[in-house]
């Protein structure tokens, strides 16, 4: 296992982002969120559907789990009743709202998903669903995997969901196929050895994307999930923080049912709202679901 992340720390220090011929680069709406910890240094964004996020494929028609059983009361209030055993819920295309595998279900329902770690903040984020007793989706990197290894295996043990968000968090529509398989085999490998299956879900930095990912991903057994909610968490940030409120509010701002929220589990300020962010949309009638 230590070779492994030696390994894996050296790839992340090689791995160097390439010029692919790109076509069509999707990218979804709104502003872009730095990758914190990132290699590539403090510039280094995502973007999403959020207010003023660049993102969704050009050209594309695209617009902007099951719920966690028990009655677990924390600062997020009781978790909310299960689905229907046989509900699941995924978006019904890239950038899309999450919608119900039946139809017939009408819930309110959101999806917390979590970008660029784990990192030191990621503990103080894990608690924070644990006490609400919600579910999320944590979309790591080969960097933050390599400095907090035993976190990923955390995250899976907690019942969370383990996707990928490349080694080194490039630009994938300017990777060739070799280079964009160079960014997402190891964390395939990675999370298959911590869970025991292959993961199913992959978020491209930047949110950008094109056909030749797409096709490089259907080739690994991927699917791309991209936001229809950007927290904006890196948005107003003064020396390296912002009020949680703000987070909350502006949450609160793009909120819609179906809502795939993108957050960074690698802000103080992020690990200090997630208690207050559950609790709003909670008050607002909406459960917490992740995808299957």
């Amino acid at each position: 296992m230590k070779k492994r992340w030696v390994a894996m720390a050296l790839l992340v220090s090689v791995l160097v982002p390439g010029c692919g011929g790109a076509t069509s680069i999707q990218t979804p709406s709104g502003t872009t969120p730095p990758a914190a910890e990132d290699p590539a240094g403090p510039g280094s964004q995502d973007s999403g559907p959020g207010n003023g996020e660049p993102g969704g494929q050009a050209g594309a028609e695209d617009p902007a789990g099951s719920a966690d059983p028990g009655e677990a009361v924390g600062p997020g209030g009781p978790a909310p009743d299960p689905a229907p055993p046989n509900v699941t819920w995924k978006p019904s295309g890239i950038g899309y709202p999450l919608v119900p595998s039946d139809p017939s279900v009408d819930r309110k329902v959101a999806m917390l998903t979590f970008d660029d770690g784990p990192s030191a903040y990621t503990p103080q984020v894990l608690a924070g669903l644990r006490e609400a007793g919600v579910k999320a989706v944590f979309f790591i990197t080969g960097y933050g995997a390599a400095q907090h290894p035993e976190l990923v295996r955390r995250i899976h043990e907690e019942g969370h969901l383990l996707g990928i968000h490349t080694m080194t968090h490039p630009n994938m529509t300017e990777l060739s196929r070799e280079e964009q398989i160079a960014e997402i085999q190891p964390l395939i490998d990675l999370i298959t050895e911590v869970t025991g299956q292959p993961p199913k879900y992959f978020r491209p930095p930047y949110g950008a994307y094109n056909d030749q990912l797409l096709a490089t991903l259907d080739e690994l057994g991927l699917e791309l999930i991209n936001w229809s909610n950007g927290s904006l968490d890196w948005d107003g940030v003064v020396d390296g923080y912002k009020d949680p409120n703000q987070v909350v509010a502006d949450v609160l701002d793009q909120l819609h049912p179906g809502a795939v929220i993108l957050a960074h589990d690698t802000m103080k300020h992020t690990a200090e709202a997630v208690p207050l962010i559950i609790q709003a949309l909670r008050a607002e009638g909406y459960d917490f679901v992740v995808l299957p």
